[in-house]
Order: structure tokens, then sequence, then C-alpha cells
């Protein structure tokens, strides 16, 4: 068989379609036979796509990107890809090998470009190479933590001859739990006077959810969500959930002043902006986790959901907590109609979308949509690593397994991947686009406020565009919300791509302490 061939082979028993990707000449070899293929018109929105797809699936995704000049274009989505735990298998062409020594167009040494990206990187060097390569990436994207590995494939490589052999390889085990570790928390949770829980995206990348709820219920403690979780971290709906943590020092200090036990699972506490206070001073933090950050106090390398569950046969109920109702939601959605504000027009999304995947790039918006629109079971997703233009490209890769995903985004973010309406369109895929237009960037405007007062009005935080008219030309209806959001039944309709635009409110909300 010829290296492409066997490339095309071992997609087939790997079970990794369709590829994503935006095709170049150095790739051309390596695609001869390859029909389940979608088209971005961008490399990194291939990337994005496979994020999406790979995180919901929970299987690797397959990209192909051009050379140096696609890989280049692709680095922050490659690098949010390794924070989300996805496992993405990065291919690329290289130019052919014969004429490496004159560095010619488009040849770069692609696995230093690629760097720590990605977790594994080769180039491979014979036909012989290429299933074992491609068997070895793929058991590497999917051990803990799962993340984005990458191959580079030269020209004439793909023309020369080799056996396939169909070798095994492995799916790595997540079920780990440490026995010993289990006596050990135990003993920690009876001397402890007053522990609490904090739940992270990593319980719902291993389906651990139920076990996650079993546990709190059964333990009885305050259970808050990590900062920045980029996935459900815990069911909103029960009544143990506090709500997320802040990404700072000061309010995460305050939030967890009365515990002097911290037990982390799944999870880690990111934070943003810089605030000089020590992060829990005086307090016991134990994180259980399969993809250990060793950061904050104590590190488990078990699998969370499966701890908890060990954990839950031998613990009594320590606490009794349950959240009080709060009203406050509410309160903000109606002072805001009048204003077309945030708060409003996400209260009412939520009414007609409630069942649906959301995709978060709201940014500034971004706590409003995780406290109204509530996480269940694989049903929250936004970019681990705080990049704008993820959003579009991950909602149109979750679409090909949900036929139910609302995108919420700022007008800002939008643009960053605006392209992808065009993916969408053509594949005909189930995403709808909820945009928040406050006409520029207020997150920035924000933080100028709380930080470096007097920036928040320099001009280039404000811009306009025709949204609207942006998409119906990329074959994506649109249309722009009057004040009392009737368009979000439209928008909710048919099973095809609709975008609905919220001139929202540009007040600067105060996001920072």
């Amino acid at each position: 068989m010829k290296g492409y061939e066997i490339f095309r082979e071992a997609l087939r028993e790997l079970k990794l379609g369709p590829v994503f990707g935006n095709p170049g000449s150095t790739e051309i070899p390596m695609l001869r036979g390859v029909d389940d293929y979608i088209l971005t018109l961008h490399d990194s929105l291939a990337v994005g796509m496979a994020d999406g797809y790979a995180q919901f699936s929970g299987r690797p995704a397959l990209v192909n990107l051009h050379a140096m000049p696609g890989v280049a274009n692709s680095m922050a989505f490659i690098h949010t890809a390794r924070q989300n735990h996805s496992p993405v298998i990065i291919t690329a062409g290289q130019q052919d090998t014969r004429h490496a020594y004159y560095e010619p167009l488009l040849w770069h040494d692609l696995q230093s470009l690629v760097g720590d990206a990605a977790k594994y990187s080769y180039e491979v060097k014979s036909a012989e190479d290429i299933e074992k390569a491609m068997k070895r990436a793929y058991s590497i994207s999917l051990e803990p933590p799962m993340g984005p590995v990458f191959l580079s494939f030269p020209m004439d490589v793909m023309d020369l001859e080799a056996d396939y052999n169909r070798a095994g390889y492995s799916v790595p085990n997540t079920s780990l739990v440490d026995s010993d570790a289990v006596e050990y928390v135990l003993r920690c949770i009876s001397e402890s006077r007053s522990p609490a829980v904090i739940m992270g995206g990593e319980l719902d990348e291993y389906g651990m959810l139920d076990k996650a709820e079993h546990f709190a219920n059964r333990f009885g403690c305050q259970v808050f969500a990590e900062p920045f979780a980029s996935r459900a971290p815990f069911r909103s709906s029960n009544e143990r959930f506090s709500g997320d943590l802040a990404p700072a020092t000061s309010s995460i200090n305050m939030s967890l002043l009365s515990h002097d036990l911290i037990l982390n699972f799944g999870g880690d506490l990111t934070m943003y902006p810089y605030l000089p206070s020590r992060l829990l001073p005086g307090k016991k933090i134990i994180t259980v986790s399969l993809s250990p950050s060793y950061r904050h106090g104590e590190y488990i390398t078990s699998n969370p959901g499966l701890f908890m569950e060990a954990l839950e046969n031998r613990v009594g109920k320590i606490g009794n907590y349950r959240r009080e109702s709060d009203l406050s939601g509410r309160s903000a959605a109606a002072r805001e109609k009048k204003s077309m504000g945030a708060s409003y027009v996400i209260a009412k999304a939520r009414n007609s979308f409630s069942r649906h995947v959301i995709v978060d790039e709201a940014i500034s918006s971004s706590p409003l949509v995780r406290s109204t629109m509530g996480y269940r079971d694989k049903s929250y997703f936004t970019a681990k690593s705080g990049q704008l233009g993820w959003g579009l490209p991950a909602a149109a890769g979750i679409s090909l397994h949900s036929p139910k995903v609302l995108e919420i985004v700022g007008d800002g973010a939008l643009m960053y991947t605006i392209q992808t309406l065009w993916t969408i369109s053509h594949y005909n895929l189930p995403v709808k686009i909820l945009v928040l237009n406050n006409e520029g960037y207020t997150i920035l405007k924000s933080f100028s406020r709380s930080f470096y007062p007097g920036v928040e009005n320099a001009p280039y935080f404000t811009f306009r565009n025709d949204i609207s008219s942006i998409s119906e030309s990329f074959g994506v209806p649109s249309r722009i919300a009057d004040k009392d959001l009737r368009e979000l039944d439209w928008l909710a309709e048919g099973s095809g791509p609709k975008l609905l635009v919220a001139n929202v409110s540009k007040d600067i909300p105060a996001l920072f302490p």
C-alpha cells in the first residue's frame, strides 16, 4: 500500500471522521481517497470545530492543516484544545523531504512551531511510520489529561510503499482510584469542623455528574463550581449548589471563609485578575483529579467521580446545606427590560433554549449565562484558555452530535471567526446564534474602569458592524430583535442555522472587584 492509502486505512480503523480542514498543496498527497471532509474557510476554524466535536463525543477528532501557514494560523486554537482537555489529532502536510535542504516555500520545522501546545508531536519518516504514528497519537490524545497531538506528513512519504499491519493500540484506563488516598481523605473529613466542596469541569468530561450529585447529597455540604469552568462542573438544579467561585483570591477567600477543609473534585482554581491577597491562607486544600496541576495544596491522582463514589459509601452526613431561594436574577431581568440589559435578554433566552447545549462566548455577560442558563450534563462549553473566537467553530463541531446547540456570543468575539458561518450554512448545521451586540469590547471597558480609570472610553474599545447583513451574506438567515424579544421564538424554530442580533445596553457593568 502507498502511504496515503495507509493513512486512509488508519482513519477507517480508528473511526476518525470527518476530517476538519482547509487544504493546501502540501496536503493533497495525503487526502487522496479521503471523502469524509468538512471544509472551513480558515485553518484555525478546523481546530475549533474538532475541539467542540471531540469534547462532546468524548472521542478523538482529526484535523488537517496546511503546512507552516496553517499550523501558525491555528496556534491559539491548539493551545485552547490543550486547556480544554480535547483529544484532537492534528495533522499537517510538510514539504517534500527531497528538497528540504533548500528550505522551499512552505517549509518549516513544524514540531518546533507546535511546541508544547501539543502533548506529543512527530514527523513521519517513512510509510511504515504512518500506521504506528496514528495509533500512538490516538492513544496519547486520550491519556489524562486529554489533549491535542500533532503529526507532520511530508509529501513524498505519502507515495512510498509499506504494509498495513493492523497493529494493536491502547485506550487509556481512566477509572483509577487510590484506595489509600480515600482513607486519608476520610480522616481529613473526620477531623474537619466545616468542609466545603468544589466541583470542576473534569467531572462532565468523564460523565461523572451523577456521582457528584449523589456524593453532595450524602455529604450535605456547600458545593461550589471552580472558577472559569469550561464545561458543566455540577448540576445547577441541586439544592447544595452555591454557584461559581469568582476567579480572584479575595472573592474565593470570602466565599470559603467559614470552611477549614476544601475538597476539590476535578477542578482547579484559575484566577484573573491579580489581587495581592493570599489564596485560602490556613486552609487545607485537597484536589482529586486525573489532570493535576499541583498549584494549590495537596493533589491525589484519581478519577474524581469514582473517588467520590468510594467516599460516599463511607462518609456520613456532615452538613445540611440547602440553597436559599434567590430572586435577584429575576429582579435584575425585570429592571433591565427597558434598557435591553443582558440579564433581561438571557433570562428570555432561557425560556426558549432551556434544553439546548450552550456554547458561551458572551465574555462580559458570561457570569449571567452560567447562572441563568445553568449547568446540566454536556450542556455548557466555553474556552478554558480565555481565547476569543473559539465559540462559533466549537458550536459547529458540537452540532454534528447534538441537534440543539445555542451559541451566546458577544459581537466582538463573533467577528474573530465570522467566516465559520459559511461552514454552518454549507453543511446546514443546527446552530442557533444569539449575538449580544453592545458595539464594543465591554469586558475591556469594565476592566479599565476597575484598574485603569479613564481608559474605558478609549476609541479602540468601540466599533460597529452590520452583523445581520454579514450573516445573510454567508447564507445564515438573520433578524434583529425588538424590545420584547419575540424573535427568540423564530430563532428556536426549525432545525437549520439562524442568527439573532440583540442590541443590548452599552452600559459598563462592574465585573471586577
